[in-house]
């Protein structure tokens, strides 16, 4: 498999991750919103960051637990189970309104970005869920020389996420108020990832 291939069905995934809203993006679009660009695209540079580092640490638990085959045999198993359940989570939801309120300066949206990233460890297992899924259909051949090509994708995918928050806006309230594109379809491609890990 190529670097190429790697990286991209990384930041696919990972952008599709990112698209329900959370504190990241909303945070994201209350610099835009403010008029406080650099502010939003410091802020989710670091929020990109703090992913590319709980990814690497998903990845190679990741890579450890697939050397038992037992574990891993489990491990998928665990893998489908999950992914429904963040796929009927994603179905429940309702939109989150943003709230409007005062964001700091560039440097101050640097640190909040980490601190809020940081606060997120659903990162580590969602990661290592994905990562198993997409091991096991043969999308990725991940090995502990070119994982970091990966998770580099990983955070470019979040990131470019949230640099579409920034030049939405304040249209970006208006986008998340779409279920439908914001939560069932994601709820959809994770319910199925889950139902044909399992049945595969």
């Amino acid at each position: 498999m190529s670097w190429m291939t790697l990286f991209v069905v990384a930041f696919v995934f990972s952008f599709i991750g990112s698209i329900p809203p959370g504190s990241i993006n909303i945070s994201t679009m209350q610099y835009a919103v403010a008029g406080r660009q650099k502010a939003a695209y410091t802020f989710a540079a670091a929020a990109a960051g703090t992913e590319y580092l709980y990814a690497a640490i998903a990845v190679r638990f990741q890579l450890l637990l697939i050397e038992n085959a037992l574990i891993a045999a489990y491990f998928h198993i665990v893998t489908g189970t999950v992914l429904i359940l963040l796929g009927v989570i994603n179905l429940l939801k309702k939109p989150i309104i943003a709230k409007q309120g005062q964001v700091g300066e560039k440097r101050n949206a640097f640190r909040k970005g980490m601190l809020l990233s940081l606060t997120n460890p659903l990162s580590i297992p969602f990661w290592l869920m994905v990562t198993d899924y997409l091991q096991s259909m043969g999308w990725v051949a991940l090995t502990h020389q070119n994982f970091w090509v990966y998770v580099a994708g990983v955070s470019v995918g979040t990131f470019s996420l949230l640099v579409i928050v920034v030049r939405l806006g304040a249209k970006f309230t208006t986008v998340q108020g779409n279920t439908f594109l914001i939560y069932r379809v994601p709820g959809l491609i994770f319910i199925g990832m889950g139902l044909w890990s399992l049945v595969h």
